[in-house]
């Protein structure tokens, strides 16, 4: 039998979008516990059942593959900092959110998208995780988009979708990627300037095709992440959209050299709104908690 590459194979499994839910359960002496988790699916109508796979790693592992009772929470677009704490807190994950408990005394997140009461149906071992399969006894969801995952990183659909109306204002975009490798970031220097790989497309209905093309035909295997910024330049009337991107090799096939993430700030960017933006990209990657700006080069919000 063909021996896989294990970081390989999760970074394939991890090319595919999902949800991103919490887990959560009481322990027998009353204390909740949760993990963050995009393996979960519906199962089945009639009767109703889903399935969660928690992993043996888990501090909370013995809790879930014994359980009797617990909840599914599936996050909306602006829980990305809930979905961290129960990825990564090691400290009391539940003092550091809103919660309640339902009829069944399962814990449920405040202004979660959508959550589901479940009985325990089934609890398989299946390598290093559990197959847990639960029977919804209860459930309650509300408007909204959830909070999205692929490739290493959070996306919202809304956000999408809000990039997609800004690049149709426009007959061409430029667009861009930050591509990371080993704690460094891939830029180019033109006159005593520093840029990022970009490239025009007047398709702007489709950035993230045309990005992930231009990487192709440069020879540069990365893996194309969730949008970074979008904003549009008042001065010279054109729109802008960068992808974050990871790349597996350090060959950078032409396209520049790679510069230390801490070094960005001492960068003589092309543009004041790309100092900006790569100043915060700089902050942001010491948590690893990404935002999304959108709006013009010198204003706008970050989601």
């Amino acid at each position: 039998m063909k021996q896989l590459d294990s970081k390989a194979l999760r970074n394939a499994f991890g090319s595919y979008m999902t949800g991103v839910t919490v887990i959560t359960a009481m322990t027998d002496d009353g204390k909740p516990v949760g993990f963050t988790a995009n393996s979960f699916t519906s199962v089945s109508l009639k009767p109703p059942l889903l399935l969660v796979c928690p992993a043996k790693s888990l501090s909370s592992f013995d809790v879930f593959a014994n359980c009797e009772n617990f909840a599914v929470n599936i996050l909306s677009e602006d829980q990305q900092n809930i979905s961290n704490i129960f990825a990564g807190s090691k400290d009391d994950r539940f003092s550091q959110i809103v919660w309640h408990t339902d009829e069944q005394g399962n814990p449920i997140i405040d202004g979660a998208l959508t959550h589901f009461s479940c009985k325990t149906e089934r609890n398989l071992e299946a390598g290093d995780h559990h197959l847990l399969v639960g029977q919804v006894l209860d459930f309650s969801a509300r408007e909204g988009r959830g909070l999205g995952y692929a490739s290493g990183g959070y996306f919202s659909l809304g956000l999408e979708r809000e990039a997609a109306e800004i690049s149709t204002q426009q007959q061409q975009v430029s667009v861009g990627v930050i591509i990371e490798h080993d704690g460094k970031v891939l830029l180019s220097q033109s006159d005593g300037k520093a840029n990022l790989p970009n490239t025009i497309t007047d398709d702007n209905t489709n950035a993230f095709s045309t990005i992930k093309q231009f990487l192709a035909e440069k020879g540069i295997d990365a893996q194309l992440g969730a949008v970074f910024s979008i904003y549009e330049n008042t001065k010279n009337n054109n729109n802008y959209i960068f992808y974050r991107a990871f790349a597996e090799s350090a060959d950078t096939k032409g396209l520049g050299e790679y510069v230390a993430i801490d070094s960005l700030a001492e960068q003589n960017f092309a543009t004041q709104a790309m100092a900006t933006m790569m100043n915060r990209y700089a902050i942001e990657s010491k948590n690893g908690f990404y935002g999304v700006y959108v709006g013009k080069e010198e204003f706008g919000k970050v989601h």
